[in-house]
Parts: structure tokens; C-alpha cells; sequence
């Protein structure tokens, strides 16, 4: 261990606190300057990227080459789009539809262009690939993955080289070894190891790991705002699409890429995504308010607040993301307030000054000025009335309704009654087993049907991935100890960030207490919408989270207290075992994750082709497309059940289906439609043991769903 200097207090305390910051921990340097500005600058393209990414693979709509003109029209009150080459725009013929259907040529915007000539840059030259313009989250996952794990590759290496790292509380390193150990276990043992793993590896190992990088970044003043400037103005694009899909600015069909083209979800495909993206951006902007110096940034920051964050956030209906956001801000605020207040009265002689009260108080504010965005948003929400309303007041707007209806308990087929079902099931099957280990990562859908006593009764035939509580689902499918650790975690980051809050507040530190109130804020609505959706498993959401978690728990670590004793601010020297770990770690990641990210961009650019093309009809090119995607993710069974279908009804192989459908519950035994086709093949082919067989299978993975007792009553009863 090797402990530093006490820093001199000179001057002001303005002058002392910019002095610490620039000053190195323990006098050294954990990684080099240039080192930490590659990381900022990936950080930077992560920030971008992952928003806003999507596919465009464009082709002449008359002969299928590449196409370099952009038309737009208006039919039937639906914005279409049209891309011709010049060659086929001079066609006779062509160019009449044009003038018929008023299709007028326009410009196409810099996010198509950048979607078309760098996102989708691994798909030029690929042949058969059908133009298609799409949207998932599995994309961005992937995208998080390879930027995320070349990241912390970096990171580790030099410190490997550099022989030293952050000194980790024991607490935090007993939470954090808790969680990790019990996500690995919990893989080992699972029903399907490649599935559980490559989900861990993406939800849990290396969000964690990139945190843990983040830490050992010196965060002076400058990287600071660069950092979180650099996530701001990815979340502030994303913002900008969601209010053109409102107010239609322009005039290109972002509807068309996302699920409800009625609400405004930017290219983050859902609304309660995207909300759950630009919900933490608001509280850090607030905590770069107080910040920055500039006069003009943070007015700048204050109309981006009022007039991009706060009305995206009001017009997403995303019922989860406001709770936490109000949530996240008002409970930081009352706790400080409150504790500022106690230890006043046992402190008369030390009062705190009262300016330190601004920064909580402005995040209270924050807090309620989102039901106030919601309540008065029929004033500046667009269509929100009919020429016929006599008068705007006497209008409830949609978003008032969603907002009053977070109280309200609905039934079990949607909304809050759908969530307390799948929560009371989820519970259940926790209590009863695998609770200290779980049933492995991202199990919960494989395993789903055996506990849905109570929602099987409202999902019909859909299988549910998430529990909609991240929590409840990290205790299903890590355990007991792993929810232990998750909460660990956080919980002991989000209690010593308090503790520097009061330190900063009695210094009058207001800068660095608004910093620390943003990211404290921020993180508890990460948490909080944690509660209602699965931000953890999100890509956007899950970006800003860890990238919160990760600064705030550098900038504590390399902090000091007001007491004697140095709360982090210290150096650990990595021995033999040691070193050697962060080497082999900051080796691996890099080749396995960029491998493992590109397995996972193709098999969901092959899944969404092989859903294209039958839609086009083409069943052969479809199941050649399925099959390209099984070959890259061979644990997944999205396109296997394709694959058993094509079998059944276009190719009739029916061993090879038989075979199809096997393997396809060997990665998946809580998949209906497969257990249905095997019932339907044997009682096709006279193999009605065999077809009871099957459905005592179905029975044992699905006991409660109407499916099962529906193919029971195919099979004739013995005699």
C-alpha cells in the first residue's frame, strides 16, 4: 500500500479544490494522459453510437442496385419513402409514378446518411441481402459490447503494466466478488451454459468491468465535463429525433423504425426504452449546471432541460421512468435536507452555509416540475386538442391520464395488474428453488411457463423474457447472493456518495456538491426504473447507468474526507496473482468480446432478413437465412423455430423437422410452439405414444398454460 501526501490548503477554497483536482492520487499517475483521453474518446463514440444506431440497407426501389436519389410522398396521410439510382429516376414509366403519386425529391438526413455509409458499412458487398431499414435492441448490445470491451481491454492492460491500481474498500470488493461469483455459478449450472453466459457476459461482467475502468480514470475538471458533456449530447440528439417524430419537422418517416409511431421514442425502437435513457440525463445535466463555470453553459444546459429533456420525457408515457425520475430526485433531496438539519441542531456552533442548500433544492425542483410538464403539456403538446374543444382547459391530455393512473392498479392482462402477476409468480419460484444460485442468466423466459400459475392465465401464447423488476429477476436468475451483491453494489457507492454530499456542503463546495447530487440522482433513477422495466438489460439505459455508477465511484475513491483518515485517495500495489489477473483479463477481453459482438450482429441481421423475406415470400431464402443466423448463435431459438417451421410446411423434411424441433427445446424447453409442432408431428404420423410422451414433456415446463391442456385433448386417451 502506498499512501499519499496530504494536500496544502491554499487561498481560497475554490483555489484548494481545483488544486486536488489536478493533482494526481498519492502523487502518481494510475494511467497515462494519453491513455485516459483514448478512453474519454471511446467513451465519446459509445455515447453517440449506441442511441442512435440503426441499420439502413438501401436499394433502388426498380432494379435493387445502389440508389442515390430520395423521393417522399404523402399517401393515403402516411409518409412513404423511395430511393431510385439515376439510371431508373429517367425510366418513362418511372418517372410518371413519380408525377402521379407527387413523390418530390428531397435530401436525406445525417443520421440516414450515417446509418447507410458507416453503421451499415459490415453490410456492403454481402450478397442476397434484402434493403431493409431496422431498429432493435440487440444491435445497440452489440455495439455496447465491442466499444465497451476494447475499453476496458485498454484499461487493464496498463495497469497490468503499471503494477498498481485503485485501493477497493473491502465492502466493496465482498459486494462485487458476491455478485460476479454468483452470475458465473449460476451460468455454470444452467439449463443452457452458452445462453446464460453470453448474457452475463453482456448485462453483468462487463458492464461491471467498465465501470471498474472508469473508476481509475483521473477525473479532473476537463474530463469531467467531457465525459458527461459528450453523453448529454448523445442523449440531447436522441431527444431532437424523438421531438421531430412528434412535431414532424422534417420530412422523413422516423415512425416507420419504431414500435408505436404515435408516442416519440427517437431510434431506441421502444418509448419506455428511450424514456428510461433520457430519465438519468436529466439530473446530471442539473449536476453540470452547478459545475461548469461558464455562464453560457449553464445557461445552455438550462434550456436544454426545459426545453428538450423535460417535454421528451413528458410525451414518452413511460410510467416507470417518471416515477423514478421523480423518485430519484426527491429522495436524495429530503435525505440531505433532513440529515443538514439534524446535524445542525446537534452542531449550532458549525452551521452550514445556506447557499449548500441550492443544489438539493434545485433537484427537488426538477422533481416536481415533471407532473408540472405533464399536467400543462395539453399547452404545448402538438394535436392536442380538435378544432371542435371549446376550451383547452376542460381537456385532459393523455399524458395526465398516464400519470394519474400510476396509483391505480389495472387488470392482469396489462399495465400495473400484469406486473404484480408476473412479480408474484417470479417470487414464488424463487422461495421454492435455486435461491441462493438462481437458474442462470436470462433464464427466466426458458423456465417461465413451469411458475406461471397466475400469468399464464393472461400471456396467450407469448413467451416473457423480463419480469419487468430487475430485481426480482437478478434473484431468479442469479440468487439470493447475487441480488446481495447487485445491491451491495450500489447501495454502499449511493451511501459513501452522501457522506462526500455533507462534506462538500459544510466546506460550501457547491460546485462539487452539484456534481455529486446529479450522479447520486441519477443512479437512484437508474435504480428506480429498475424497479418497474429491466434498465439493466437495455442497452441505452444500461450505458448510462454503469457510466454514472463508474465516475461517481472514481471521483469518491480518489477523494478525501473531513476526517483524519483518507476515505480512498491511496494506491494499491498488485502482486504477482494480481497483476497477473488484470493482464489476462485486459488481454481476453478485447478479441472475445469484439468476436462475440460480431456473432451477435450477424445473427440478428440474418433473423431480421429471414423475417423479411417471408414476408416477400421467398421461403427458401428466408430459411437459408435462419439458418445463417443459428450458425452465429447457435443458443438462441428465435430462428430455429423458423427453421422447424420451413421444414414442416415448405420443405417436408420431417426427420430432419423432428431433429429441428429437438434441438430447439434442447436450448429452450419452455418453448410452446416447439412442443406443439412435436405433438402435431407424431399425431400426424400414427405415433400417438410417442405423442403423449411429448405432451407429458409439454406438461412438466408448462403445467398451468391452456396450450398444454389444449394438445391433450388432440391425443386419444388410452384404452
Amino acid at each position: 500500500m502506498v499512501s499519499g501526501k496530504n494536500l496544502k490548503k491554499e487561498g481560497t477554497k475554490e483555489e484548494s479544490t481545483e488544486h486536488e483536482e489536478r493533482s494526481p492520487v498519492n502523487g502518481l499517475s494510475l494511467l497515462p494522459a494519453k491513455v485516459e483521453w483514448c478512453v474519454l474518446g471511446l467513451c465519446s463514440i459509445l455515447f453517440f453510437c449506441v442511441p442512435l444506431f440503426y441499420l439502413s440497407l438501401p436499394k433502388c426501389h426498380n432494379c435493387g442496385n445502389e440508389p442515390n436519389l430520395y423521393y417522399t410522398a404523402t399517401i393515403n396521410d402516411q409518409l412513404k419513402t423511395k430511393d431510385l439510382c439515376e439510371n431508373c429516376a429517367q425510366i418513362p414509366i418511372v418517372k410518371h409514378n413519380l408525377s402521379k403519386d407527387k413523390w418530390k425529391r428531397t435530401a436525406t438526413l445525417p443520421f440516414e446518411l450515417l446509418a447507410r455509409n458507416v453503421f451499415s458499412y459490415p453490410l456492403r458487398g454481402v450478397p442476397d441481402l434484402i434493403s431493409v431499414r431496422t431498429v432493435n435492441a440487440e444491435y445497440k448490445l452489440a455495439v455496447f459490447l465491442g466499444l465497451v470491451s476494447l475499453l476496458t481491454g485498454i484499461v487493464f492492460c496498463v495497469l497490468h503494466l503499471k503494477k498498481r491500481l485503485l485501493c477497493i474498500p473491502k465492502r466493496l470488493l465482498v459486494f462485487a466478488g458476491l455478485f460476479l461469483g454468483s452470475v458465473l455459478l449460476s451460468s455454470i449450472f444452467a439449463h443452457n451454459f452458452q445462453r446464460a453466459w453470453v448474457s452475463s457476459l453482456l448485462w453483468h461482467f462487463v458492464p461491471v468491468l467498465f465501470a471498474f475502468a472508469l473508476a481509475h480514470v483521473h477525473w479532473t475538471r476537463k474530463k469531467i465535463i467531457c465525459c458527461l458533456g459528450s453523453l448529454l449530447i448523445g442523449g440531447i440528439a436522441s431527444c431532437l429525433i424523438a421531438m421531430d417524430q412528434h412535431y414532424k419537422w422534417n420530412e422523413w418517416n422516423w415512425q416507420g423504425l419504431v414500435i408505436n409511431p404515435s408516442v416519440p421514442a427517437s431510434l431506441i425502437f421502444n418509448h419506455n426504452f428511450a424514456a428510461e435513457y433520457h430519465a438519468p440525463l436529466l439530473p446530471i445535466a442539473l449536476g453540470l449546471i452547478f459545475y461548469v463555470r461558464s455562464i453560457g453553459f449553464r445557461i445552455a444546459l438550462g434550456l436544454v432541460l426545459a426545453f428538450i429533456f423535460l417535454p421528451v420525457l413528458s410525451l414518452s408515457l413511460a410510467r416507470g421512468a417518471w416515477v423514478g425520475l421523480i423518485g430519484g430526485c426527491i429522495l436524495p433531496s429530503v435525505l440531505l435536507l433532513g440529515t443538514w438539519l439534524v446535524w445542525r441542531k446537534k452542531n449550532p456552533e458549525s452551521s452550514i452555509q445556506p447557499k449548500s442548500f441550492i443544489p438539493p433544492g434545485a433537484l427537488l425542483a426538477l422533481g416536481l416540475a415533471l407532473p408540472l410538464y405533464i399536467y400543462t403539456s395539453n399547452y404545448w403538446k402538438k394535436d392536442a386538442f380538435s378544432e371542435s374543444t371549446p376550451s383547452q382547459t376542460k381537456t385532459v391530455s393523455r399524458e395526465t391520464s398516464e400519470l394519474k393512473s400510476i396509483t391505480e392498479i389495472s387488470n392482469a392482462s396489462g399495465g400495473t395488474g400484469r406486473r404484480l402477476v408476473l412479480w408474484e409468480d417470479a417470487l414464488l419460484a424463487c422461495l421454492s428453488t435455486d435461491l441462493l444460485l438462481g437458474k442462470g442468466t436470462d433464464h427466466y423466459e426458458l423456465h417461465f411457463h413451469e411458475s406461471a400459475k397466475l400469468s399464464d392465465k393472461t400471456t396467450g401464447g407469448t413467451l416473457v423474457r423480463f419480469v419487468h423488476n430487475d430485481f426480482i429477476q437478478t434473484l431468479y436468475e442469479n440468487g439470493l447472493i447475487g441480488l446481495i451483491g447487485f445491491l451491495g453494489i450500489w447501495g454502499w457507492t449511493l451511501w459513501r456518495g452522501l457522506i462526500s454530499c455533507l462534506a462538500r456542503a459544510k466546506e460550501a463546495d457547491i460546485r462539487g456538491l452539484g456534481l455529486r447530487v446529479g450522479l447520486i440522482s441519477a443512479s437512484l433513477v437508474f435504480l428506480g426504473e429498475a424497479f418497474f422495466e429491466f434498465p439493466t438489460r437495455s442497452p441505452c439505459a444500461l450505458m448510462v447507468g454503469w457510466t454514472t455508477f463508474g465516475i461517481l465511484l472514481g471521483i469518491l475513491l480518489q477523494e478525501k474526507t473531513s476526517s483524519d483518515e483518507p476515505f480512498g485517495n491511496s494506491i494499491f500495489q498488485s502482486g504477482p496473482g494480481l497483476n497477473l489477473a488484470l493482464g489476462a483479463i485486459g488481454v481476453l477481453v478485447i478479441p472475445y468480446g469484439c468476436l462475440l459482438a460480431k456473432d451477435l450482429f450477424w445473427t440478428n441481421v440474418y433473423h431480421v432478413q429471414g423475417r423479411v423475406a417471408e414476408d416477400y415470400g421467398e421461403k427458401d431464402k428466408s430459411l437459408s437465412f435462419h439458418r445463417k443466423a443459428i450458425s452465429h448463435a447457435p443458443w438462441e431459438h428465435h430462428s430455429r423455430k423458423f427453421e422447424c417451421y420451413y421444414l414442416l410446411t415448405h420443405t417436408k423434411q420431417i426427420p430432419q423437422a423432428i431433429e429441428a424441433i429437438e434441438q430447439t427445446l434442447e436450448v429452450h424447453p419452455g418453448c410452446l410452439q416447439a412442443h406443439q409442432n412435436k405433438i402435431a408431428v407424431y399425431l400426424n404420423s400414427g405415433r400417438v405414444n410417442e405423442a403423449r410422451k411429448a405432451h407429458s414433456d409439454m406438461k412438466k415446463v408448462a403445467p398451468f398454460h391452456p396450450f398444454t391442456e389444449n394438445e391433450g385433448k388432440r391425443i386419444p386417451k388410452q384404452k
